[in-house]
């Protein structure tokens, strides 16, 4: 199996390198969703961001070239991804729950996103293929890109995790002791938004809503701190990752299902190893 994997480096190995630092971004990332109780407006916000690709995509079909992939589908994939993070805590100022709002983001954007491209067959497989997983896509440009964006989510986690553990788990204490609980919830709202939309584009929405929320439920098992969740949730991410990955070309499975797949598992193992 070892052997059959190290073959496949040549060829997937930009896609499995940027599968693993997808996972450890979007675990340190989901540590804070799980955190403020928002587990499903990650999936609110990645279908807002396939809806952001299906508009790129009905004003600018794809015309073959990989590069035109990055232009603008990329960024309105993120700018609705932002939007996508951002709906919850303003429907929450109407009145609505959180839980009804995301559910309004998700089938707003699984609708509109194949109504869009229904008559145009290469776009409406674009938002299928970001609808499961597209991580064998991946190129040099995305290992360096993702590199970068867990890098800066290590960095604010180690500078800043106090402040990001206290507003995301107890706002009324993060007021009292006068921090911006309004600007920070925005602003990571916003760095959420960003960094969903550069995976969904990259890895599909299965594979990235499965590293938000999978390890740091996985994590919250056995740890009894938030701040130790940030180093066992990127920790399982990129294990479980790395051996999907090597199962996946020994068996010739999809990737990014199995990686799911793995991880759910994971979740489910560690719960019954505690209990007992």
């Amino acid at each position: 199996m070892w052997t059959s994997f190290w073959d496949s480096w040549a060829l997937f190995g930009d896609a499995y390198l940027t599968g693993i630092l997808c996972a450890v971004m979007l675990s340190m990332v989901g540590v804070i969703q799980v955190a403020r109780r928002e587990v499903f407006a990650g999936i609110a916000a990645a279908q807002a961001a396939t809806l952001g690709i299906a508009v790129a995509l009905s004003i600018s079909p794809l015309d073959g070239d990989h590069h035109s992939q990055h232009g603008l589908p990329w960024l309105m994939g993120i700018g609705f991804a932002m939007l996508g993070t951002m709906v919850p805590s303003l429907g929450r100022r109407i009145g609505e729950t959180a839980d009804s709002i995301c559910a309004w983001v998700f089938l707003l954007g699984a609708s509109f996103s194949v109504l869009l491209l229904a008559h145009s067959p290469h776009g409406l497989a674009e938002v299928q293929r970001l609808m499961l997983s597209s991580l064998i896509g991946a190129d040099r440009h995305d290992v360096y890109a993702f590199t970068a964006l867990t890098g800066t989510c290590i960095l604010l986690v180690a500078l800043a995790h106090r402040q990001i553990i206290l507003v995301a788990s107890d706002p009324e204490s993060a007021l009292a002791v006068g921090l911006p609980c309004r600007r920070y919830g925005l602003a990571s709202s916003a760095f959420v938004g960003i960094l969903l939309g550069c995976s969904i584009h990259t890895a599909g929405s299965l594979f990235t809503f499965a590293c938000l929320v999978l390890p740091p439920l996985a994590a919250k098992s056995i740890c009894r701190t938030t701040r130790s969740m940030f180093l066992v949730s990127p920790l399982v991410a990129a294990i479980t990752s790395f051996f999907a990955f090597m199962l996946a070309d020994y068996y010739d499975y999809p990737p990014g299902q199995l990686a799911a797949a793995l991880l759910a598992a994971m979740v489910l193992l560690l719960r019954l190893l505690v209990r007992r």
